[in-house]
């Protein structure tokens, strides 16, 4: 009988702890099972190196399947090169398993079918780090409110001056129009704030406050602007006899519409070697553009996910989750819901449990699924359901 006691105590002891495992690491490092085929010549007699060749290049295929359900195709073809670079050095490191399926060789060829568990945790946080865009609604719109300086002008030039966007000659905010479209974010036109009365006590502001460009933001219906200018100045030459330098600066901050919240800045200078040479000074200020557009990209897109992520969470209060069996019912049922991403558990009491899901609908509509869930005997209240949050009992028995 104690023997017993203790088996069933241990039992109860593992339970709990892979309950409270096994969703920490889901939501750290979420997985992706795929299948893929690799094919290659073999050459010579090398039947062996063709083998592990051919299954290199399925697992490589299997990765590539995984970005592409990632992030949209246009983005994909826009950063091809980028992507090679973050993830094909090291393949391996982004597959935490695989199995070779079905293999055959002929006509000169090995072929290999391959199914393999993708770390696609690993490939959106290489993906976000890099300014990429995730799916096809995820990274925001943006107004773009940047000025120019150029060079020998007295006033900067900005296309909610008092000449209007006529009179704003295309500059800075064209480059970064182009980088940023390319990384996946949407571009909102100012035309659509143009004619604005929210503009008159900015005309002669090249450099509005955040408050300002917050409510700009919001009368465009864009999620973010992205505010700042690029200025050139000439730099004395060292020597009498040597050119005059050209010093640009690009100074960039993206402001979240409505709330005014600066969520990423930058600023980044480069040297133009003569300042007689205008070509040559456009292409500093188009490098200087790309290179801040990328630092800031990188930094919007990271600040956006973890604001998506935070309001697409729902905490589940639960009660009565002393009956193991019922609880982890319970939790397989919620994991299985349509739209369930991840779950996490963040507190354990005495009968009591509290889940973070990753739900971007919702708690009313995570309740509303949940409670026309069938369970094998037990049943589940949910007296209370707020915007992010709710309360479920599991009560013991059929109802």
């Amino acid at each position: 009988m104690m023997r017993i006691k203790i088996n069933c105590l241990r039992l109860g002891m593992l339970l709990c702890s892979l309950m409270i495992w096994q969703p920490a690491v889901w939501a750290e490092d979420p997985l992706k099972t795929v299948e893929a085929i690799g094919t290659i010549r073999i050459q010579g007699e090398k039947i062996v190196d063709a083998r592990e060749a051919a299954i290199s290049l399925g697992l490589a295929a299997a990765v590539d399947r995984v970005i592409l359900e990632l992030i949209p195709a246009e983005s994909a073809a826009a950063n091809f090169s980028a992507i090679t670079d973050l993830f094909y050095a090291n393949v391996n490191q982004f597959i935490q398993g695989y199995k070779v399926l079905a293999e055959s060789r002929g006509s000169g060829f090995y072929r290999v079918m391959v199914q393999a568990s993708i770390s696609s945790g690993a490939i959106q946080k290489q993906l976000t780090g890099a300014g990429i865009a995730l799916g096809k609604k995820i990274l925001p719109s943006i107004l773009l409110m940047v000025s120019d300086q150029r060079l020998d002008s007295p006033d900067a030039q900005y296309w909610w001056g008092p000449g209007g966007p006529a009179a704003a000659k295309s500059g800075a905010g064209s480059l970064l129009s182009r980088l940023l479209s390319e990384k996946g974010f949407g571009i909102v036109g100012h035309e659509v704030v143009g004619g604005s009365e929210v503009l008159v006590p900015l005309h002669q502001n090249s450099n509005p406050g955040n408050t300002q460009i917050a409510e700009i933001g919001a009368k465009a219906n864009a999620d973010m602007v992205i505010a700042g200018s690029a200025t050139l100045q000439r730099v004395p030459a060292a020597q009498e006899t040597g050119p005059q330098t050209v010093k640009a600066v690009m100074a960039l901050r993206a402001i979240r519409s409505g709330s005014g919240e600066e969520l990423a800045a930058v600023e980044q200078t480069a040297v133009a070697p003569n300042a007689e040479d205008p070509a040559g000074i456009d292409q500093v200020l188009a490098t200087l553009g790309k290179t801040a557009g990328v630092e800031l990209s990188k930094q919007m897109a990271s600040a956006w996910q973890k604001q998506a992520r935070k309001s697409a969470s729902v905490e589940l209060l639960i009660e009565g989750t002393s009956q193991l069996g019922n609880y982890s019912a319970f939790r397989s049922a919620l994991s299985k819901v349509s739209g369930v991403k991840n779950v996490q558990i963040k507190e354990m009491k005495a009968d009591k449990s509290t889940l973070i899901v990753e739900y971007p609908n919702g708690a009313k509509q995570l309740a509303d699924a949940l409670i026309l869930k069938p369970f094998d005997g037990f049943s589940i209240t949910i007296p209370e359901v707020t915007q992010n949050q709710m309360k479920v009992i599991l009560v013991h028995g059929q109802q």
